[in-house]
């Protein structure tokens, strides 16, 4: 008999999470509110960058944030309101932010994203096109000191095959190899290896690969409430009329934590807001470099436009976009680049993320539900870590067996009824 798996959710996880189910025997339908791709897996700056997948919380965290509640234009900005559940989540993450707690996350993370590339380089090998450049990630400081904690990090994933740098370039060397870079920094290396896309590509090439092995796909199809009984979810009421339900995932992003409201569960789950904008400069960078001080990300593109993103903004779950962090994001990038290019910003965008309160996605079926499965929490690692995500969950469902990676990310971590 064959398993039907329906999957709320058209961004990079669901429909990553689709295309594996379709490609293991399962009839599979995914929903999606608005259109496929068009949420956080849109804007953001298109890393596939396996040694950068880290939880968020980490030592020295909670000094940083309490200095940012009263400056909007902080990287990471805590906006703070009267919301129970927001306070909850505040407490586990700020609990998480010590060194015992970010180097288990390190070692859950380094290892669900050991398989990216090579999974990518498989799917691109079945003929979908996602367009990944594998040019490496420049990292730069304007202070050479301020890049030993990013090596840091990289000599402990060096334990799982991840690439070390050969060596710091600073000076002379550095602008040879990035001219895009102001006089101003001063130190960078290269992690080579990574990769960059247009995320909007990865997006469309999951769903035009579901397509092609029988899966389906409803836009436009918001999901306004869910029957379950004795344990099991029977049907989803949307605003395209109610549908039966055999599996169900919630892959959403941030937009599953009211969707498991409606199964009487809260996830301890916030939706971390990022911004991102397009200029064209004379000369683009060669790869993607991240600013270190300013935690500002660019990215260049095939057609001309550099990619400039960053922050990240915990003020509930909504698209407003405040233009005091857009000015924030140029000002930091300014520092670091050689030229700012004359003419307009394009592109102007806001996503919100799905941040859990210990930063490591969550996926794995829902606790008191057997046949509910979250694939969500991702933060900014989801075009990253999509592959991933669907290979090893789509496994759990068609199965019922997990592999033993996808233990550190099971829900019930995070979940309250």
């Amino acid at each position: 008999m064959t398993k039907e798996v329906t999957v709320v959710g058209g961004g990079a996880i669901g429909l990553a999470t689709a295309y594996y189910l379709a490609q293991a025997g399962a009839a599979v339908q995914v929903i999606e509110a608005r259109r496929t791709g068009s949420g956080a897996s849109w804007g953001n700056s298109g890393w596939i960058a396996p040694s950068f997948a880290g939880p968020i919380p980490a030592k020295g965290l909670v000094s940083y944030t309490t200095k940012s509640l009263l400056d909007p234009a902080s990287p990471i900005y805590f906006a703070l309101r009267a919301d129970r559940d927001f306070a909850r989540w505040s407490w586990m993450f700020w609990r998480h932010c010590n060194d015992g707690a970010f180097q288990r996350g390190m070692h859950a993370t380094a290892k669900l994203g050991e398989s990216t590339h090579a999974l990518y380089s498989e799917l691109t090998a079945r003929g979908i096109d996602f367009g990944i450049q594998r040019a490496g990630i420049l990292m730069v400081a304007l202070n050479a000191a301020s890049l030993e904690g990013d090596l840091d990090r990289l000599r402990v994933l060096s334990a799982y095959g991840y690439p070390l740098p050969d060596a710091v370039l600073t000076g002379d060397e550095l602008h040879e190899a990035e001219p895009f870079l102001s006089d101003d920094v001063a130190a960078g290396f290269v992690v080579e290896g990574e990769a960059h896309v247009d995320p909007a590509r990865i997006a469309g090439g999951f769903a035009d690969g579901l397509v092609q092995v029988g899966g389906e796909i409803l836009e436009s199809t918001e999901v306004i409430g869910i029957d379950h009984r004795n344990g099991r979810v029977t049907a989803l009421h949307s605003s395209s009329g109610r549908m039966e339900v055999d599996d169900l995932v919630l892959a959403a992003g941030a937009w599953t934590e009211p969707l498991a409201r409606m199964l009487g569960v809260k996830l301890l789950m916030q939706a971390g807001k990022g911004y991102s904008f397009s200029v064209r400069p004379r000369t683009q960078p060669l790869r993607p470099v991240h600013f270190g001080e300013s935690k500002v990300v660019v990215t260049p593109f095939s057609d001309g436009k550099v990619r400039v993103s960053g922050t990240m903004e915990l003020s509930g779950l909504n698209l407003n976009l405040d233009r005091r962090r857009l000015r924030a994001i140029q000002v930091g990038a300014r520092k670091y680049m050689a030229e700012w290019p004359d003419g307009t910003v394009d592109d102007e965008w806001v996503g919100m993320r799905p941040l859990a309160a210990d930063g490591l996605p969550i996926l794995g079926r829902l606790p008191g539900f057997e046949n509910v499965y979250l694939a969500t929490g991702h933060s900014m690692s989801g075009i990253t870590l999509a592959p991933a995500t669907g290979f090893f969950l789509s496994e759990l469902i068609m199965t019922g067996q997990a592999a033993d990676l996808l233990k550190p990310f099971a829900p019930e971590r995070i979940t309250r009824r």
